[in-house]
C-alpha cells in the first residue's frame, strides 16, 4: 500500500492529467500510418486533425498558465508528447490551479480549466478509438470524474458551441460512452 492509499489523499490534478495523457499517448502511438486521414466522430476533423487539436489545446492551456507554447509537428506522437509535457510543466508552477484565467467559457480557476481539459481529452480519446479501432484504455476513475463534471455543465457547454448537444444514452452504458454522449456523440 502506498502513502496515498494509507491516508486516502486524492491524486493531484496534475497527476490525473499525466495518467490521462499517458493513455492518450499510447492510443496515438497505436494508430497505423494509413489511418491518419480517417474520419472521426468530430465531423470537421480527420484523425490527424483531431490529434492536432489535442496538441493545440495542451499548448494553449500551458501558455495560459505561464508555460511554453508550441504547435503540431510532422510526427503526431512526438507532437502530442511535447504538448503534454508543456502542460505538465505548466501545472507544476506554484499556484497555477488556484489562479483565475480567461478561458473558453469564462474567467475560471486553473483547476476548473484543467477539468474542462480532462473532459475534452478523454472524450477525444473515445473519438480516437472510434476512428482508429485502437482500444480506449482510459483510466476509468478519471472518466467517471469527467462524467460528473460534464453532467452539471453539458447544456452550458453545448450553448457555448465548444461541445455538441448531449445525446440520449442508457443509464447502464459504459462510463466512457456516457461521457461521449454528454459531449454530443451519438453512441
Amino acid at each position: 500500500m502506498n502513502a496515498s492509499e494509507e491516508d486516502h489523499t486524492p491524486m493531484r490534478p496534475a497527476d490525473d492529467f499525466l495518467r490521462a495523457s499517458a493513455a492518450i499517448e499510447a492510443m496515438i502511438a497505436a494508430v497505423r500510418p494509413d489511418q491518419w486521414d480517417a474520419p472521426t466522430p468530430c465531423a470537421e476533423w480527420n484523425l490527424r486533425q483531431l490529434v492536432n487539436h489535442l496538441v493545440e489545446v495542451n499548448y494553449s492551456l500551458a501558455a495560459r498558465f505561464g508555460g511554453s507554447s508550441g504547435g503540431a509537428g510532422d510526427d503526431p506522437v512526438t507532437a502530442y508528447q511535447q504538448s503534454a509535457q508543456a502542460l505538465s510543466d505548466a501545472l507544476a508552477l506554484p499556484g497555477v490551479l488556484e489562479q483565475t484565467y480567461p478561458g473558453p467559457f469564462a474567467h475560471t480557476t486553473g483547476d476548473k480549466q484543467l477539468q474542462v481539459r480532462m473532459a475534452d481529452l478523454l472524450t477525444h480519446g473515445w473519438d480516437l478509438a472510434q476512428s482508429s479501432g485502437v482500444p480506449a484504455n482510459l483510466p476509468a476513475d478519471l472518466v467517471e470524474n469527467a462524467v460528473g463534471f460534464v453532467e452539471k455543465r453539458a447544456e452550458a457547454f453545448a450553448r457555448s458551441g465548444k461541445f455538441d448537444t448531449p445525446q440520449p444514452i442508457d443509464a447502464t452504458a459504459p462510463v466512457l460512452e456516457k461521457l461521449a454522449a454528454l459531449c454530443g456523440r451519438p453512441v
